[in-house]
């Protein structure tokens, strides 16, 4: 294949990406590499999948290797910082982000990045120093908007905002950040019409496509497999390990909290939101030569089959965590998977973070979610339904599991820091220590966007937060069932 045909596949892969699909992108890209491993725009490609989904050890490996093809280019090495700033390296970030503007000194997403790495490591003034420098587009407007907002200039965050707002031209990430951003100046700011306006708009340009009916049928399946009268009839493994302990919920429910809580004990670890369980899940049939798909091929699973499928996720989790008695794998999505986690480790432990659904959907619907995610997230009213349906399967398996899960609510958290501290350390067979109460100490990486709130003490402004928005917020209330 000549270039004119690789720049064509890469072109269409992009395309893919740009439209959420991107699986479809990596397959695309996976097979064009195998053909053509010198083709360094292609393992850029790939790099910048990897690096949206969270799989940064293999982003950073793929980006060295487009180096190696061509060091002179700008974008490489601002990809390859961005990745370095997800994984926490932030100075080797800035170093990386200072090499691409020594290549191109005008390139604006090397100037935002690297605001944005300061912004990461809470140097506010640092971050608007370093973007007074770079030009003035929309890229950079966004880096500088949020730091005007960080240090309560709300209303010149604003005014950076709508100087580049529509944005036409502008990515759609890049149209994203900037309303997402203006929406957040508008409601530190008390506007909250205009911020619902910017919101809607920032949401309007995510890739949704949430049905209810899907996940209606999902719980309808699930409680079928797992229900009251199939659980005592089901294998179990032999796995004996309650090294894992399994945080669940919805996204903006407090986990990334409750996670470093238990990963500042000193004999416990945090491993973030890990795809390993789901990914053994989708593997069953082929791993038990079955052509039924799950959760029907539960009639044909054996001990034998489900031991060695939690050996296997027991293998990764050592790998990551090689240390520490209890694990927190917090793949809040694991939720669905309940039912089998129960068949796969009965020693292990689930904790359910659940939070106000009115604060927890408004803070969903105002994130800047990765695309292609949560495909609820952009409507209120899709939100709330979510909620509710996650709830009744949440529901259903407290009645047909004889298993140990643990609700911790978000807003009793916050009011008794110490009190629900000792209820989850004791729930998972740990000690109490006291670095648990200093969780923002450890100095540990998050890769979530929960991430700055982890890195200070313990706070309760985000409480009671949609009582402000009123009436903005029916479809919501809609969505839930609270109006």
């Amino acid at each position: 294949m000549g270039s004119h045909e690789d720049r064509v596949l890469r072109d269409h892969a992009q395309s893919l990406m740009r439209a959420g699909h991107i699986g479809q992108a990596e397959e695309l890209l996976r097979e064009h590499a195998a053909a053509r491993p010198n083709d360094h725009e292609a393992l850029a490609l790939l790099a910048q999948i990897a690096s949206m989904q969270r799989r940064l050890d293999e982003a950073e490996s793929l980006l060295m290797q487009a180096l190696r093809g061509d060091r002179k280019r700008a974008d490489y090495h601002a990809l390859l910082a961005e990745v370095l700033t997800t994984a926490g390296r932030h100075r080797e970030a800035i170093g990386r982000y200072d090499h691409a503007l020594k290549i191109h000194g005008d390139y604006d997403a090397a100037h935002a990045g690297k605001a944005e790495t300061y912004l990461r490591m809470g140097k506010v003034d640092r971050a608007l120093a370093s973007i007074e420098r770079a030009p003035d587009t929309p890229i950079t407007a966004i880096p500088r908007l949020r730091a005007l907002t960080r240090q309560g200039d709300y209303e010149e965050a604003i005014a950076v905002a709508r100087r580049h707002l529509p944005a036409t031209k502008a990515t759609n990430d890049v149209q994203r950040g900037l309303w997402f951003g203006l929406g957040q100046a508008c409601e530190r700011a008390q506007r909250y019409d205009e911020a619902f306006e910017a919101f809607t708009h920032a949401n309007s340009l995510s890739t949704g496509g949430w049905r209810e009916e899907t996940d209606q049928t999902r719980n309808k399946v699930l409680m079928s497999a797992f229900s009251a009268e199939s659980m005592p009839t089901l294998p179990r493994s032999e796995c004996q390990s309650d090294r894992p302990v399994f945080v669940v919920g919805l996204p903006r429910c407090g986990s990334t909290l409750v996670e470093q809580i238990i990963d500042a004990h000193p004999d416990a670890a945090g491993v973030g939101e890990i795809e390993t369980l789901g990914q053994l899940i989708m593997e069953m049939p082929e791993r038990l030569g079955t052509t039924l798909p799950w959760p029907d091929l539960l009639q044909e699973t054996n001990e034998r089959g489900l031991t060695e499928i939690a050996e296997a996720y027991l293998a990764d989790l050592k790998a990551r965590a090689p240390k520490g008695s209890k694990v927190v794998d917090k793949q809040l999505g694991n939720f669905i998977h309940a039912g089998m986690i129960s068949l796969l480790f009965p020693k292990a432990r689930i904790i359910h973070c659940t939070r106000d659904p009115m604060d927890l959907g408004l803070s969903i619907w105002t994130q800047k979610l990765p695309p292609g995610t949560n495909a609820f997230a952009s409507d209120l009213k899709s939100i709330g339904q979510s909620w509710r349906l996650a709830q009744d399967l949440m529901e259903h398996w407290s009645g047909v599991l004889t298993y140990p899960m643990l609700d911790v609510n978000y807003e009793e958290l916050v009011a008794d820091l110490e009190g629900q501290t000792r209820r989850v350390l004791e729930f998972c067979g740990l000690p109490f220590d006291e670095r648990c109460l200093r969780f923002w100490e450890s100095g540990r990486t998050v890769l979530t966007l929960s991430s700055d709130q982890v890195r200070r003490p313990i706070y309760g402004s985000s409480v009671g937060r949609h009582a402000a928005w009123g009436g903005l917020l029916d479809g919501l209330r809609d969505g839930v069932g609270a109006g």
